[in-house]
């Protein structure tokens, strides 16, 4: 996902220009709006994969928050 994030970064502007195609939006949109948030998703997205883990998280008032991991069949 952080390639796939490389990628976009270094061809934002063929994409922002597609983007603009596509959906009818400015060229300027598309490069300083949608885009970097594809950039930042991609990037939070990838830097979960090493950090998954069982664990209680701490809540604030008088709640206990438990993980639990189970499968959820086939993920991209």
């Amino acid at each position: 996902m952080n390639k796939l994030a490389d990628l976009v970064e270094k061809n934002i502007n063929e994409l922002a220009a597609l983007e603009a195609l596509d959906n009818g939006k400015t060229y300027n949109n598309a490069l300083t709006g949608d885009l970097p948030l594809v950039i930042a998703c991609l990037r939070y997205y990838a830097g979960w994969a090493d950090k998954i883990h069982g664990r209680t998280l701490p809540v604030v008032g008088p709640y206990n928050m438990l993980t639990r991991e189970e499968p959820v069949g086939v993920a991209a």
